[in-house]
């Protein structure tokens, strides 16, 4: 179960993620009261430790198994992207964000360049196995 796991999940990418984007939501809301604040982070890092480090694996996965790299490529860019902005939107669009896609835009326009850079740090420390 536990090799299971970390094939799909990537735990510390994931917690890391978690931590710096909750603080980043804390820090951003503080301004309304540390008690308003603290919720905002703690579903942010709960969201980002169950998702992050799953996607993350899936661009891994793809870049390290899929054959041939021009097919590789796209799909551990497009794929991870299309699933964070997906569930960046949804998010946003069921808790009632006044401007969902404005709320996912960043999310759009960071994910895939982060993702060609992922694929391509993965694939470097895969060749120095």
């Amino acid at each position: 179960m536990k090799a299971f796991f970390l094939k799909y999940v990537d735990v510390s990418t994931a917690w890391k993620a978690a931590l710096f984007l909750g603080l980043v939501v804390y820090a951003i809301n503080f301004s309304h009261g540390a008690l308003t604040a603290l919720p905002a982070a703690l579903k942010q890092a709960t969201y980002t430790l169950l998702v992050s480090g799953l996607i993350v694996r899936l661009c891994e996965n793809l870049i390290t198994t899929v054959r041939p790299m021009v097919i590789a490529w796209p799909l551990a860019i497009l794929l991870p992207s299309a699933v964070a902005i997906g569930l960046t939107f949804a998010m946003h669009s069921l808790k009632g964000t006044p401007e969902p896609f404005y709320s996912t835009l960043p999310t759009l326009l960071i994910t895939p360049p982060a993702f060609a850079v992922w694929a391509w740090r993965c694939l470097k420390t895969t060749e120095k196995r």
